[in-house]
């Protein structure tokens, strides 16, 4: 297992659309960040969520599960997967081996967006604080959004084995869907929401959204559940 996670990350790292992707994304929640804390009146109290704008939430999913997806389809386009499968016949190992550096790498992503977001936000309207209220449950949301899509858009992509409907797919069930449905406790954006007080306080939102334990389980079991259903897809389909 050791020896296909450091494969896996010597393909994902030898590829320049890697460094490229990560770093706009992170110039993109920057940019977010930025033009919420321009439109936000100067009039209005500030609040934890000023640091945490749903711009920044929205492009980490787009890239993140695009970018999941693409791990698994490119290997399906240039027929690398066959090889690799020849190679390594654990084709359950192999789907786990490239979770595992997804997860890694967007989560580092995640952090430094997250970070880097909260910043600038901070210093341009000059009252957020990192030690505030709420604030570190907030960045853990914010920060894992990003590896916890990467692996729902790898188990999309096992399943699926199409690019374009892979992305379609992941875009409409995490981006589109929470806006569609009235009960959407169980959707990964209003549980960053909810984490983030994006919606506002916890006793301002009441029982309208998630609370903040479903959040957390929407964190857990939306990639939990794809990858699985992904490993039982990938073993029994034909490469």
């Amino acid at each position: 297992m050791r020896d296909l996670i450091a494969a896996e990350w010597l393909k994902l790292r030898a590829l320049r659309s890697t460094r490229w992707t990560v770093l706009l994304t992170v110039l993109t929640a920057v940019a977010a960040a930025v033009i919420a804390a321009k439109a936000k009146p100067a009039a209005d109290e500030l609040d934890l969520s000023d640091g945490f704008p749903l711009a920044d939430c929205l492009a980490l999913v787009v890239v993140a599960v695009s970018s999941g997806a693409a791990t698994m389809i490119s290997d399906y386009g240039s027929g690398l997967l066959r090889a690799t499968t020849v190679a390594v016949p654990a084709r359950a190992e192999l789907v786990l081996a490239k979770a595992a550096v997804l997860a890694a790498l967007w989560t580092v992503t995640g952090a430094v967006a997250t970070v880097a977001a909260f910043t600038v936000s901070g210093l341009m309207l000059g009252d957020l604080s990192f030690t505030a209220e709420g604030t570190a449950a907030a960045f853990a949301a914010a920060t894992l959004i990003a590896p916890v899509c990467a692996l729902v858009g790898l188990g999309l992509a096992v399943v699926l084995r199409h690019g374009g409907t892979t992305y379609v797919t992941g875009v409409m069930l995490l981006v589109v869907a929470p806006q569609l449905v009235t009960a959407n406790h169980a959707m990964l954006v209003p549980a960053w929401q909810r984490l983030t007080r994006s919606y506002g306080p916890p006793e301002v939102v009441g029982d309208l959204y998630a609370t903040v334990t479903q959040a957390w389980l929407a964190y857990l079991l939306w990639p939990l559940l794809v990858i699985a259903a992904a490993l039982v897809t990938h073993h029994r389909r034909d490469v």
